[in-house]
């Protein structure tokens, strides 16, 4: 087995096609969605980050059959399907964690292809077929606001006269059980609201390129907001959803992930469902996400190496 440093600035055209691939299909296989590989590929070879990155072979010479990726303190870790089972995860654990660092990853649940201490959180993956009966569900929903509130949706970077508030909404995403594991705090200005935008578009994010937001709006300011990315692929992913505290149970979870789903059906009519995860603990999301189509797929669980 054959474990070392991967820089896709000076990876050749091979190693960054099959490091790419492998982990796009693990991070399909946990997330629903994923890049597109070659647009993965092209974004990490022309827009260097600095991440460290790793990949593993069976044998020196041989094809990546893994691939490993630390951001802060959360490792990303793919395994080829046809290479699991002989220890390539475990391995590529072991290599990161040679730092010393504590580090959280994700796993199916079941999956014992990397070794952890201890599970953090049991998370439900979750999808919305865009089939009729679902898209009548969240025409129903999205056409019913609360007196006083209006959606506003778009493509890309937020409205100027929406951004400001904006990052407020998106900053109340901890709030929900188990975020703080997951995401870490920042200050959610104008300023931040445009970076992280540059971030969901960067062709590196769960997802892809096409940043979707709907907010729920009252007096011309953001109350409520939920995020969809995609690649133009048959899957879209939906990340954060989070309504003010002075705003919560009117239905506003439930409008701007109708409308949103509503807008990607418009906009890209050959996609097929939109994936989420949720935290199992978060009863009051889990019932948002039935109410607009959203069925369990699979389990899977952050954990701690």
């Amino acid at each position: 087995m054959g474990i070392e440093r991967f820089d896709p600035a000076t990876a050749g055209a091979a190693d960054l096609a099959a490091w790419c691939v492998v982990y796009c299909d693990g991070h399909r296989e946990l997330s629903g969605g994923a890049p597109d590989p070659r647009s993965l590929a092209a974004a990490l070879r022309d827009r260097p980050d600095g991440l460290p990155r790793w990949l593993a072979r069976r044998d020196p010479e041989g094809p990546v059959v893994g691939a490993a990726e630390v951001r802060g303190d959360f490792l990303r870790l793919a395994v080829a399907g046809p290479a699991r089972g002989q220890g390539i995860g475990a391995a590529l654990v072991d290599r990161v964690r040679a730092g010393g660092a504590p580090l959280r990853t994700t796993v199916l649940d079941g999956d014992t292809e990397v070794p952890y201490a201890a599970v953090l959180l049991r998370l439900e993956l979750h999808e919305q077929p865009l089939t009729g009966d679902v898209l009548a569900r969240c025409r129903a929903l999205a056409a019913a606001p609360p007196p006083g509130y209006e959606i506003a949706a778009w493509r890309g970077a937020a409205p100027d006269a929406v951004a400001g508030s904006l990052g407020p909404v998106l900053g109340h995403v901890l709030d929900a059980p188990g975020a703080a594991l997951q995401l870490a705090p920042r200050a959610w200005d104008a300023a931040a609201v445009r970076r992280w935008e540059a971030k969901m578009t960067a062709g590196m994010t769960a997802g892809g390129d096409e940043l979707l937001v709907c907010a729920a709006l009252h007096g011309g300011t953001a109350v409520a907001a939920t995020v969809l990315t995609t690649g133009g692929g048959p899957v879209a992913e939906q990340h954060d959803t989070a309504v003010l505290p002075g705003h919560r149970r009117l239905g506003l979870a439930r409008l701007v992930k109708a409308a949103n789903t509503l807008a990607l059906h418009r906009l890209h009519p050959a996609t097929r469902s939109v994936a989420v995860t949720v935290n199992e603990a978060n009863t009051a999301m889990l019932a948002v996400n039935r109410a607009v189509g959203y069925t369990w797929r699979r389990t899977r669980l952050l954990v701690q190496l």
